[in-house]
């Protein structure tokens, strides 16, 4: 029986991505900024699965840009876009509501176990410890998480929290019977 650490191999190693992850990657994000670099794609909104817990359905897809920029002070950054119409699920009825999804955001890159200074400026970009290999999939995915808001509802009235048989859209008041045992006639 072979054991997996031994022969000529110490370690097992998975092999590297291959397919349309692969395709998604920055491999060194600090001189794609640098050289400003441009990448884009589609991602499928069932691959984000941090995502999902918030959707109403996983069908659809997320359109996204990615710029590399320096700023004033020659800091590398990215330069995101991101669009698409997810279905979210609504807070009251748990219902698909369409969710217009249009997102610009910066996000500035530092070298992983750098010390950031803190910024007093609200116009600051946010930042991210890159490393060599910069997952544009996952940065995505993070951004449209923080950009949704808390709680998403329909409109007044438009909400389907009654929609079983003999509905009338009508809800009866909870204490209408209580107000009849209160005066017996």
């Amino acid at each position: 029986m072979a054991d997996f650490d031994s022969g000529s191999r110490k370690y097992y190693h998975a092999p590297l991505m291959s397919g349309p992850a692969a395709v998604h990657r920055i491999e060194d994000p600090f001189a794609f900024a640098r050289a400003a670099g441009l990448h884009s794609g589609q991602v499928a909104l069932a691959a984000m699965p941090r995502l999902q817990d918030r959707l109403a359905g996983d069908t659809g897809t997320v359109a996204f840009v990615v710029r590399g920029k320096v700023d004033q002070r020659q800091r590398p950054l990215l330069e995101l876009e991101i669009t698409g119409n997810p279905s979210l699920r609504c807070g009251r009825c748990l219902g698909p509501l369409d969710f217009a999804l249009q997102l610009q955001s910066r996000v500035l890159l530092v070298e992983h176990g750098a010390v950031m200074q803190e910024d007093d400026d609200p116009e600051s970009p946010e930042w991210i410890e890159a490393g060599p290999d910069l997952d544009v999939l996952e940065l995505v995915e993070d951004e449209i998480l923080l950009s949704l808001p808390l709680s998403v509802r329909h409109d007044e009235g438009k909400c389907s929290d009654g929609d079983g048989p003999g509905w009338t859209g009508e809800r009866d008041n909870p204490f209408a019977k209580l107000a009849t045992l209160l005066n017996p006639k």
